[in-house]
């Protein structure tokens, strides 16, 4: 998984880095015509949503609802298939003698996919719950653990129950527990005004995510004497340094040099890598300067009461306490995340706030 995540990393959306002095927006101290030429963000169009919840979006939403809160039983009879979470004990032994980590109590799996050994899954279907039943395997011959590859194993299983899901009922009792409701038609109403808020919440930020890709597009880079593209430099090296610093931290966790880290993890060596985070920084200075030259000419800005409110909108559509947010992830929410990026964030918010009030809302947007 955290490969998976790495791998991405290099083509999201970096605005990192910058150092935010409360006074004006942190480019400030430049005069970003020198770089960019203003394009048209007043006035732009903009299609009109419309919003329709159906019967069948009130249920689904409501079966999903229901499915959460599901309870799990104990079933202690009857056989097992795939699919079904089950609750083993195993014993695993190679030419009749034990093994560190080849035996365990009290786990529970998924049948079909719970990553164990080939065949250890397949021959547990269709046993009978309370029943022990003999494995004789062979570890593959790339596993992770030398000692263990290619060698034949025998596990002995006992399957101690399975797990059901129980899925309550829309009644009077659920929409008691679960919402302010007192009968099942008032929480079908209640449902469908959620999703009509929440549709209408994506429908508008999609307004917003349209216009600002429009106002990117109009704003264009200048060149200089070479025919090159403008850029403060310090700003594309400040977001180079941070992106490279950040892979390098990740090489060290995978206890691999930066060249080693590069190709195994990212497929790239050390000059592609370079590439791509100059061309990333390129890209995130330009929309860093759309965004402050708008936020300057429109005298836009953020205050600190309404960074602290960001960071606790944020902790709430998390789930989190801030208390909890550093037990889970060993910071706070402002340092793990950084306190530019939040700025940058709040600064953003309110620029396509502003882009969305100046625009004029069409039925259809010009092919």
């Amino acid at each position: 998984m955290k490969s998976k995540k790495i791998a991405v990393l290099l083509s999201l959306c970096l605005s990192v880095c910058f150092l935010f002095t409360g006074c004006g927006t942190p480019y400030s101290g430049y005069n970003l015509t020198d770089y960019i030429t203003p394009g048209k963000y007043k006035g732009l169009e903009v299609k009109a949503y419309t919003i329709k919840i159906t019967d069948k979006q009130v249920s689904s939403e409501i079966n999903d609802r229901l499915k959460a809160a599901a309870t799990t039983k104990k079933v202690t009879a009857g056989t097992v298939k795939k699919g079904d979470k089950i609750n083993i004990d195993y014993v695993g032994t190679i030419k009749g003698k034990t093994f560190d980590g080849g035996s365990a109590e009290d786990q529970t799996i998924t049948l079909g996919s719970s990553n164990y050994i080939d065949g250890f899954d397949k021959g547990l279907y269709g046993t009978k719950i309370g029943s022990t039943v003999k494995l004789h395997l062979t570890f593959p011959d790339d596993y992770s653990t030398a000692s263990l590859a290619g060698k034949d194993v025998v596990f002995k299983v006992t399957v101690n129950y399975k797990e059901k899901a129980v899925v309550p009922e829309l009644d009077k009792t659920f929409v008691k527990n679960n919402s302010d409701e007192t009968t099942v038609s008032g929480y079908k109403a209640y449902i469908r005004k959620e999703l009509k808020k929440e549709k209408t919440k994506t429908a508008i930020q999609a307004q917003k995510d349209y216009l600002w890709s429009v106002v990117l597009s109009n704003f264009k880079l200048k060149k200089d004497s070479k025919g090159e593209y403008k850029y403060p430099e310090k700003e594309v090296d400040r977001i180079v340094e941070y992106m490279t610093e950040k892979y390098q931290s990740y090489a060290d966790q995978y206890g691999k040099s930066f060249d080693q880290f590069l190709k195994d993890k990212m497929g790239m060596n050390e000059k592609k890598f370079k590439k791509i985070v100059k061309d990333t920084a390129r890209t995130e200075v330009k929309k860093e300067m759309v965004l402050y030259y708008i936020a300057d000419k429109q005298n836009i800005k953020v205050s600190k009461k309404e960074y602290k409110q960001y960071i606790q909108d944020a902790l709430d559509k998390l789930g989190y306490t801030e208390a909890q947010f550093k037990s889970s992830y060993g910071a706070t929410y402002e340092d793990y995340n950084g306190e530019d990026n939040i700025w940058y964030a709040c600064y953003l918010a309110k620029v396509e706030d502003y882009l969305l009030d100046n625009a004029k809302v069409v039925s259809r947007l010009p092919d």
